[in-house]
């Protein structure tokens, strides 16, 4: 593991600077835990709270079960270090997709900040809790914004931090620059795909019950590692372009190569009295058919009511651009079956093909929160997905052919989260 190596060298360099150090260094290690059970009513898709996980239909212990270690080390006045690691049910299992945070922080000021290694990539409201079910309402965050949001939850690579008390408020400034690859599971077979230059601008105000948080984040596609897709590209590429040029096209938009992904985000909490609000709206452009550009939203509303809060939230996602349409080959009379019969072929699955990544869902759901300690509290929630036609791209058909219908999916889910 690299980025181990990285934190070990450091801490080594830093021991050796000065010994003095040692006496300094003070471990504090910590857990968090959600154990959930959750039905969906649907067998026809497959749903997971993330694009890293199992998506599974009916009955499941595992869909939003959760166990994270985090060990804070504290090196000196100015230098500290995290590691977190989370075991969930990710469909690629190695030690490197469960290691979700492992940096060594430098402070030169008290307004200054510098990380390195394995980072939170701040995007999102969530960016610094989005495992630990205790600190926030829902089962699980939601979905229509956050499922996608897992796979640039982290990066490795470097962020600068100023921060500082404006106005009775409180500001923080954060630029970041990494890279990072997703470790999924597409066609039952492992699908990477690296996220290079990765870089991210994002800006954080509290103010007595507010919080506000504005991202923009910019990263290019990098290498990937998929035979079903190397297979695609292949065939579009070996049709003449006389017969079908819009082949070429499409192909040029399954393939990574020279294709970026733009986001932007804006988040917005109260938290007062009674009620706790919260919203956060995304947007996205992307060159990549396989991740295609998309708006999504949600807003949340809890109120308490002495040791229990109850709560309802709405969600959506739409692609923002319409579905590319295949145009049909062209075949010159007198061309043989055994040549046009292939093309017209890979010409229907590939309309299949482009329909499948495209989103076009809204959610409702209504939940309570029971907070039985300082460490412990029970949810329930039932969510509605109202998932249309070419739309499921956040789920799992079971049949793709069926990309062209819509789906009422209703998820119940009981929950007990932890810190310890």
């Amino acid at each position: 593991m690299r980025i181990i190596g990285f934190i070990i060298t450091v801490l080594m360099a830093i021991s050796a600077t000065d010994r003095s150090y040692a006496n300094d260094i003070d471990v504090q290690f910590s857990g968090f835990a959600s154990f959930a059970l959750s039905y969906t009513d649907d067998s026809d898709i497959g749903f997971a709270s993330n694009y890293s996980n199992v998506n599974k239909s009916g009955f499941s212990a595992t869909r939003d079960s959760i166990l994270g270690g985090q060990a804070n080390i504290s090196l000196s006045n100015n230098w500290d270090s995290v590691v977190q690691v989370v075991i969930q049910d990710h469909a690629f299992k190695s030690f490197d997709n469960f290691l979700e945070l492992a940096f060594v922080r430098y402070r030169p000021s008290r307004n200054w900040a510098i990380r390195a290694g394995r980072l939170n990539s701040d995007l999102y409201l969530l960016s610094e809790y989005p495992y630990v079910g205790y600190a926030y309402l829902w089962v699980r965050p939601p979905h229509s914004y956050y499922s996608f949001a897992n796979i640039a939850g982290n990066f490795d690579g470097i962020d600068v931090e100023y921060s500082k008390a404006i106005n009775d408020g409180f500001l923080r400034l954060k630029l970041a620059y990494g890279g990072s690859t997703a470790k999924i599971q597409a066609y039952n077979d492992d699908f990477f795909i690296d996220f290079d230059n990765l870089t991210t601008l994002s800006a954080t105000y509290s103010l007595d019950a507010w919080t506000m948080r504005f991202s923009l984040s910019r990263s290019s596609f990098g290498d990937y590692k998929l035979t079903a897709l190397d297979e695609f590209i292949s065939s579009l590429d070996s049709v003449p372009q006389s017969i079908w040029p819009q082949a070429q096209t499409i192909s040029n938009k399954f393939n990574t190569k020279g294709n970026s992904i733009k986001y932007a985000a804006f988040g917005l909490t109260y938290d007062y009295d009674n009620w706790l609000i919260q919203s956060e709206m995304g947007i996205s452009e992307s060159d990549w058919i396989i991740a295609p550009s998309v708006l999504n939203s949600y807003i949340s509303a809890g109120y308490r009511v002495n040791n229990a809060i109850f709560y309802t939230s709405f969600s959506a996602a739409k692609n923002r651009h319409n579905v590319i349409k295949v145009i049909d080959p062209v075949f010159s009379p007198g061309t043989p079956e055994q040549i046009s019969k292939p093309i017209q072929q890979l010409a229907l699955a590939t309309q299949a093909s482009i329909k499948i990544p495209y989103v076009h869902q809204h959610s409702i759901n209504v939940g309570v929160k029971w907070q039985l300690s300082e460490r412990l509290a029970l949810k329930a929630q039932l969510d509605r997905f109202d998932i249309k036609p070419v739309g499921a791209g956040l789920w799992s058909l079971s049949n793709p052919a069926d990309v062209d219908k819509g789906h009422k999916v209703h998820v119940l889910s009981l929950n007990a989260s932890m810190v310890f």
